[in-house]
This record gives structure tokens, C-alpha cells and sequence, in this order.
């Protein structure tokens, strides 16, 4: 990076048409670069753990039996 670039992170809330809208713009620009954060939190990497450790012990679940029961208690997440 050289001495006149600086680098600015956001958060926005993706679920938001008008913050999506922005992101979209700001992407066609030709002098801005974009690069990806592959960092979990902590809260996230003990979730993987839970699962982990849910496997270790045989506890699985179908793929269909999960996306059918998460669609049952978030339907507003699917269209």
C-alpha cells in the first residue's frame, strides 16, 4: 500500500437494500480494492467446536432434516 492510500473498513448490515445499494456502487469504482476477512469470532469458532465435538461423540444430523426445520423457525429468511 503506498503512502497515499489508507485503508477503511465498514460494517454494514447486508440485509439493508440501501447499504447493499452502496456496497454495489462502491465496487464499480476503479480506484477502490476489496479484500476479504476470513476471521471468525470467538462465538463462531466455539459454535464449530460444539459441532466438532458433536460429531466426535456420532451426533449428526441430515442436511434436508436441518434446512427443513431451520425454514420452520426462521421463514422470513427464505423466499
Amino acid at each position: 500500500m503506498n503512502e497515499q492510500m489508507q485503508k477503511i473498513t465498514l460494517n454494514m448490515d447486508l440485509s439493508n437494500a440501501k447499504a447493499l445499494a452502496l456496497l454495489n456502487y462502491i465496487r464499480t469504482l476503479d480506484f477502490v480494492t476489496f479484500e476479504r476477512s476470513n476471521i471468525l469470532s470467538e462465538i463462531q469458532k466455539q459454535a464449530i467446536d460444539v459441532g466438532i465435538n458433536a460429531l466426535e461423540q456420532g451426533q449428526s444430523y441430515k442436511h434436508n432434516d436441518i434446512m427443513s426445520e431451520t425454514k420452520k423457525r426462521y421463514p422470513n429468511l427464505f423466499n
